[in-house]
């Protein structure tokens, strides 16, 4: 440091003099300013934030001094000794200058080291260094005046930050704090936390998003999370607030913290509060003085079923006509007409089933509402039961009309044209039109008669009243007084056919959404017409009528449900009954946070000390919409919740790479999640998901295939432990049951749904076919609950993805996925691509294999052999959806055999066999030979009932 020349007085020049001005004294107080009549004017060294300087000009040295922010000039000053008293004044500024200085780069650091530097907290930072900044950009600030010999580099670090942004400091925080906590970092769980994870617990803004794939360790996130914040002094575990998804989660959390706690050497006066949301709702209420008696229904979900079942009858039995309307309002009606495809309509009949009151599957919605209207009016009737004569008008399949009224010989048939003879898209307008007239022709001929009706009498309102029209005109009368003198019969066949418990199902789940989402009768009825279901007020006010019985149910009772406890503590928090007090709240599983659930942490937020909130989840992970969890919470965070600052933890220590590829391929098709790049621990060359055949047409192939895993597993991992996973668990029973108890002991069964969280080293994954209780199905039975429920993502099947994606990863070692190869999941097709690495393992899923058993009459149909009462025959898996349904076996190789108009030919290309056919009826054609050569002569020539004189010259 240079020597300073100092002086404690300069004097004013000549004209300073004709002034009345003497001189600038220099105490220890400030300076003085002297003039002729004594001192006039102090300026205190406390006032003054900047340094002086002066300029000298032809009138002499001229003073500035920066005095309670403004700039005062002292003229005329003598230019000797002038840059002496300027040291002297700067030396003892600098002195009084160095405590603030210190004081504003020590609240900075507190508010940018020690604290995040939140969004909501950049202004008065920004103030900070906006100061300190002016210091370091004066270049007369003499910085070797200061006895801090750091001072000049801490002013720097700072100004180099400049100009100030959330994002800027939040990284300056990081990059200190990663080193400064460290050891901390390396310590706190069972091996170091990765990078991702280190960020994700630094990250305190206003708002923040840890998205964690399956198995990169969210949980160690939250819990040395908690435990940063309180070994750093930045809460103590009162004012730490952490939301778990359910009970065991909870319980999970606690243990760890405690654990992660005594290992750190972190002394806990008392834990964080770690709940469910309902436990926390509830514990607010008891605070609040709130009575919270719990209904049974929260703890019995058969008494709730009960309950519901016993409400439907009542309501349904006050008015026998309402019983009739009721069965008309459901199930939810589609028109077939808006399938744009063929495939769309194949899969809506595969997945939906339509019965009627007697118990029937019929192919669609307008024939099930012929066949009720016939039951309620008690005309006996049979459907599609075989026609007088066996004859075939369409190729493949014998002739069987629609409905028969029995006893009688008249036929109704349904025909699917509008106004105009239009077909749906999918289908041949004069292939249509032809057979519709051969089949006129066939009744005709067979002196039969044929009741039509028509998509248009449908579409028009009047299916029914046409029917009776029609049918009264041949004879058939409606009994009018049947249905109020058999209502009592009529709901006992509903009951019979399950019916009631069908609608009982359906309408808890209503009720369900509708207490979780917080819907009123207006906004159930906008979701309803939203979603297009039809006679969307006549349903919204069945649903408002059990909401509100339901509600009365509760008041009368005086309990509350799983839902009141969060919507009356949020009432409680609004209104100030009960303040929160908690400075950092985190929230585990948010990707299946409900919209009451959202709500509630929000007036969590807003009624606290300005609390910070981290959310943890994975949106590849939402598998609970259906209670309520409202995945765009998580995909549209930054439009819905605020802005944040977001941590990806894309490491794994849980699975290999094979696995990781494969579950991520699959599951980032869905363009409206986030993109992940999954690293793993575990890197293997050669693929490690398996897929095998379910040994399609053998008695329990199924399980026998998971018998054969299951065995090969133990023979070569003795200790590896092995979980069954299956989307219902009728399959884990089944599997449980056919293992038996003594090769089922160490084995997990659990369903998509409760795998999540939980691991195993090798899982084996069934239930992979087409159909109602497929993987994935488009069953519509809960279109009502559907459409109240939050909003879904529009990529196909992309909650049953993300279950799959669940599934998949639970695994560390091997994931087993067996599957029909002869009516195989949409998931697996996709999953034969050559973009996923898997090992094809049986042979029946190679291309040429599957060729054999694909359905030639339908988009996506396959043909899986039945062993019939009268013989073996393969079924088309499209069922209803396609348009022919099933195959012969072929009598050399035993694959399908597919009829054509004269020949069954045998859909296996090696084989070739083909068998002569009657085009008239079906039946097998025999060579005869009489004087004028052979012929075919069909084989129904001997039936005596319905003989067939079908014949063709062999040429």
């Amino acid at each position: 440091m240079r020597e300073i020349i100092t002086v404690d007085q300069l004097n004013f020049n000549f004209l300073g003099k004709i002034f009345g001005k003497k001189g600038i004294r220099l105490t220890e107080q400030g300076l003085l300013i002297d003039t002729k009549k004594g001192p006039t004017e102090l300026i205190s060294f406390a006032e003054v934030k900047k340094f002086a300087y002066i300029e000298e000009g032809f009138f002499g040295a001229t003073l500035f001094v920066h005095n309670n922010q403004s700039l005062r000039e002292h003229k005329f000053l003598s230019k000797t000794n002038s840059t002496a008293f300027l040291e002297s004044i700067n030396k003892k500024i600098a002195h009084s200058l160095q405590p603030h200085l210190l004081n504003l780069i020590e609240d900075f650091n507190l508010r940018v080291l020690s604290n995040y530097p939140r969004d909501s907290k950049i202004e008065p930072i920004k103030s900070l260094a906006d100061e300190l900044s002016i210091f370091y950009k004066d270049a007369r600030v003499p910085w070797d005046y200061f006895s801090n010999p750091n001072l000049f580099s801490e002013v720097e670090k700072i100004h180099n930050l400049c100009p100030i942004k959330q994002e800027t400091l939040g990284a300056y925080h990081e990059k200190i704090n990663l080193e400064r906590r460290k050891s901390f970092f390396d310590s706190v769980e069972s091996n170091p936390l990765t990078d991702e994870q280190r960020l994700g617990v630094l990250r305190s803004n206003d708002k923040n998003m840890v998205l964690a794939a399956a198995g990169t360790g969210k949980t160690s996130v939250i819990v040395a999370k908690a435990l940063d914040l309180i070994d750093r002094g930045l809460a103590a575990p009162q004012e730490i607030l952490v939301l778990a998804y359910n009970k065991s989660a909870a319980e999970e959390l606690k243990k760890r913290l405690a654990d992660k706690a005594e290992n750190s050497g972190i002394v806990l006066t008392e834990s964080p509060q770690i709940s469910t949301f309902h436990a926390l709702g509830r514990k607010i209420l008891g605070d609040s003085g709130i009575s919270t008696y719990m209904s049974v229904f929260t703890e019995d979900s058969l008494k709730l079923g009960a309950w519901v079942t016993e409400w439907l009858i009542e309501y349904l039995t006050q008015d026998p006509k309402r019983m009739v309307d009721f069965i008309s309002l459901f199930p939810e009606p589609v028109n077939p007409f808006d399938f744009k495809t063929q495939e769309e309509y194949e899969r809506h009949i595969r997945d939906n089933e339509f019965r009627t009151l007697q118990g029937e599957l019929v192919k669609g919605y307008q024939e099930l509402r012929i066949a009720n209207w016939l039951a309620i009016h008690k005309i006996a009737y049979e459907y599609e039961a075989r026609y007088i004569s066996k004859r075939r008008i369409d190729i493949g399949f014998d002739y069987q009309p629609d409905f028969h009224i029995s006893d009688s010989n008249i036929y109704i048939e349904h025909f699917g044209i509008d106004r105009h003879g239009n077909t749906r898209p999918d289908i041949d307008k004069q292939a249509y039109d032809d057979s519709i007239d051969s089949k006129r022709k066939l009744h005709k001929e067979l002196e039969t008669v044929l009741v039509e009706t028509f998509h248009y009498d449908w579409t028009e309102d009047a299916l029914e009243a046409r029917l009776e029209e029609r049918l009264a005109a041949v004879g058939v009368i409606p009994d009018k007084n049947s249905v109020e003198e058999a209502s009592k019969e009529l709901l006992s066949k509903l009951k019979e056919g399950n019916q009631i418990a069908t609608w009982s199902k359906m309408l808890i789940k209503a009720l369900q959404a509708t207490r979780f989402e917080r819907l009123n009768e207006n906004s159930i009825l906008d979701r309803l017409e939203k979603a297009g279901i039809s006679q969307a007020k006549k349903k919204t006010r069945i649903l408002t009528d059990l909401h509100n019985a339901y509600v009365e149910e509760l008041v009368a009772t005086d309990s509350i449900d799983f839902d009141d406890m969060i919507i009356r503590a949020i009432a409680v928090v609004d209104n100030g009954q009960y303040k929160p007090q908690w400075r950092y709240i985190l929230v585990d599983e948010f990707q299946d946070i409900s919209a009451s659930r959202m709500e509630f942490v929000n007036s969590i937020i807003e009624k606290g000390p300005d609390p910070s909130l981290t959310v943890v989840g994975d949106d590849w992970q939402s598998i609970y919409r259906f209670s309520g969890g409202k995945l765009e919470l998580t995909t549209r965070f930054n439009e819905l919740v605020g802005p944040h600052t977001l941590t990806m933890l894309q490491k794994t220590f849980r699975y290999n790479n094979s696995i990781a590829d494969t579950a991520g391929t699959f599951i980032m098709e869905n363009p409206e999640q986030y993109q992940k790049h999954i690293k793993t621990h575990d890197v293997i060359n050669e693929p490690q998901v398996y897929l095998l055949d379910d040994k399609t047409g053998e008695e329990n192939g199924l399980y026998s295939r998971v018998a054969e895993v299951v065995s090969k597993i133990r023979a070569n991992d003795p200790e590896g432990s092995i979980a069954i996973i299956a989307r219902y668990n009728y399959l884990l029973k089944d599997s449980r049951d056919f293992l038996g108890k003594e090769n089922s002991k160490g084995i997990h069964f659990w369903s998509f749904h409760k795998s999540k969280g939980l691991e195993a080293d090798y899982c084996i994954l069934i239930g992979f076919f087409q159909g109602k209780s497929g993987f994935p199905n488009g069953n519509r039975e809960d279109a009502i609950p559907e459409a109240l429920l939050p909003t879904l993502d529009s990529f196909p099947h992309s909650e049953e993805r993300r279950l799959l994606y669940v599934g998949i990863t639970r695994c560390k070692k091997k994931s087993y996925i067996i599957a029909s190869p002869t009516a195989p999941s949409e998931f697996v097709l996709e999953l034969l691509a050559p973009k996923y690495d898997i090992n094809i393992f049986s042979k029946s899923f190679q291309e040429r294999h599957r060729k054999i058993f694909k359905c030639p009459n339908c988009v996506n149909g396959y043909l899986r052999l039945i062993k019939g009462q009268y013989g073996s025959f393969y079924s088309c898996s499209s069922g209803k959806g396609c348009s022919v349904g099933k195959a012969r076996v072929c009598t050399k190789c035993e694959a399908p055999s597919v009829d054509r108009e004269h020949e069954s030919l045998c859909n296996n290309r090696d084989c070739g066999n083909s068998m002569k056919i009657c085009n008239k009826c079906g039946r097998p054609m025999k060579m005869r030979e009489s004087k004028f050569g052979k012929f075919w002569g069909c084989s129904g020539y001997g039936i005596p009932d319905d003989q067939c004189k079908n014949t063709i010259k062999i040429r």
